[in-house]
């Protein structure tokens, strides 16, 4: 006998909306308080990913064999999550002076004479990174264990470009008054979109991340679209074009416009750059994945380069960020007061951008496996530093500063992370037919590329809210690989109704031969 009933986990009957709801709230708050780029920020964090964390757990406590069920199907990204913890913590394990000098020598003969032997030069700030990279690991817990099905899959989406429309608000009215404050001994000038945060290229990763996940949901919806009805005269024509101009898709269009100009105003050259390059490629790349999606991505794309960069970026000055890149030159050498062929100034060079990550280099070489310790490269640096009159507090490299911070060990661990959760996209787009985890894995695997592009001129993911929202993104394409898919079970129900109706046929006629 065929039964319809099922015992996965998304359906099983458990209370923790109280979790769900308190984690899109985490969501939302992060980029409020200058991107939780404060160590009482950071603090707040923590805590609220850890009560999340205790919620969930207190949820599935008469359920384990399903949560462990749960968490097996998304065992390498735990693992590597978690070995990165432990690889930080491991920074801050005290060792006996032999094993540390097999395992970093130059971190052995830094610190000659002090009495605790760890891999890490800045043990307090270590702790601080260390209880942070748990957050990172709890919330990529969290959202595994509480997005099930796709109702809440397509919530979190929505409330992330949620978040990124109230952030570009913010910021386009404070950049309207070109506001300027202090606020947590920080001067706050905005003279471009700065949102929340207090530098316009982590309000652009921000922006772009946002922009992305929004775009998959544009796809989601395009593709669950229904069928169009028959027109008749003009009133009807006037009522759907009403009812198109109010629906859902409309407002979503006009929400990713707002979100478009203030991605713009950053002026954030790599930015604005990697995010159209992202959105691209990732298109090309589901063109040529799915010929059944192809014309809904290559209508979206067309409207977003069309209407955004030719329409809405003319309005707002997308040309500004045009100079900055022709104005930007490739070595620093006699730009000094030099003038462009614009007449305005010469932007800061790329030579002089890749300066910090250049030196950082050497720091490398010196503590190639372990690193430094995460978070130290702010003291670290100073040995290293160029011969210049003021200081880099980042390598305004992520590679280079993951490097430096954790050694190629850590730095490995990431990469492997990252290698899997965008081959787990292009695996989706490549076999699911389900628009929702398509629309999800497009723009999560959009986000992705679009921050790595930046992250080679910028330090985002140093910033706790940026961070944490890259790996929220890239849980949600784990969460969009396991959804149930739509397809398959239609086809299960109509081979069940199919089988009864043969069984009740063959019922009527034995009933029938034997009359």
């Amino acid at each position: 006998m065929v039964s319809l009933s099922s015992t996965s986990v998304s359906e099983q009957p458990l209370n923790d909306r109280l979790v769900y709801w308190g984690f899109l709230s985490l969501l939302v708050w992060v980029p409020l308080p200058l991107g939780s780029n404060r160590t009482w920020a950071v603090a707040i964090l923590i805590c609220f990913s850890q009560l999340l964390l205790l919620g969930s757990a207190y949820a599935w406590r008469n359920a384990l064999p399903e949560a462990l069920a749960r968490l097996a199907r998304f065992k390498w990204p735990l693992l590597l999550l978690a070995a990165f913890c432990g690889l930080v913590m491991f920074q801050l394990v005290p060792l006996s002076a032999s094993l540390l000098g097999l395992l970093s020598p130059e971190t052995l003969a830094v610190k000659e004479g002090v009495a605790s032997l760890e891999l890490s030069l800045d043990p307090a700030q270590t702790s601080i990174y260390a209880a942070l990279s748990f957050a990172y690991f709890s919330c990529f817990l969290v959202a595994v264990l509480t997005i099930r099905d796709k109702e809440r899959l397509d919530r979190m989406a929505f409330i992330l470009v949620c978040s990124g429309l109230l952030q570009a608000l913010l910021g386009v009215a404070l950049y309207s008054v070109r506001a300027k404050y202090q606020i947590f001994f920080f001067e706050v000038f905005h003279k471009r979109v700065l949102g929340t945060y207090g530098y316009h290229n982590h309000m652009a990763g921000y922006m772009e991340m946002c922009l992305s996940v929004g775009i998959g949901l544009m796809l989601a919806r395009l593709g669950s679209s229904r069928r169009r009805r028959a027109l008749g005269d003009w009133k009807q024509k006037l009522q759907v074009a009403f009812e198109f101009m109010l629906s859902p898709k409309m407002r979503l269009r006009m929400v990713l416009i707002v979100i478009v100009i203030a991605l713009v105003l950053t002026r954030s050259r790599m930015g604005n750059g990697g995010f159209f390059i992202s959105m691209l490629v990732v298109g090309l790349l589901s063109i040529s994945l799915s010929r059944k999606m192809a014309p809904a991505t290559v209508g979206l794309i067309a409207s977003l380069v069309i209407i955004d960069v030719v329409v809405v970026g003319s309005w707002v000055g997308v040309e500004k960020v045009v100079n900055r890149m022709q104005n930007t030159t490739m070595s620093q050498e006699g730009v000094v007061g030099a003038k462009s062929a614009s007449g305005g100034p010469i932007e800061e060079s790329v030579e002089l951008r890749l300066e910090a990550a250049r030196y950082a280099l050497d720091l490398v070489e010196a503590f190639p496996v372990f690193g430094t310790g995460a978070g130290t490269f702010y003291n670290t640096y100073i040995r290293y530093r160029a011969p210049r009159h003021y200081y880099w507090d980042h390598a305004h490299n992520d590679y280079v500063e993951i490097a430096a911070d954790n050694g190629l060990v850590g730095l490995g661990i990431l990469g492997l992370f990252v290698v899997l959760t965008a081959a787990k996209a292009i695996q989706v787009l490549r076999k699911r037919r389900s628009s929702l985890p398509r629309g999800i894995a497009f723009g999560g695997l959009m986000a992705l590329l679009s921050l790595m592009i930046h992250s080679a001129v910028d330090f985002n993911l140093q910033t706790p809210a940026n961070a944490l929202t890259l790996v929220v993104v890239m849980s949600m394409i784990w969460i969009a690989s396991e959804l149930p898919s739509g397809d398959n079970a239609s086809e299960a129900v109509k081979k069940v109704r199919r089988s009864r109706r043969r069984r009740s046929s063959s019922t009527v006629d034995e009933s029938l031969g034997v009359a």
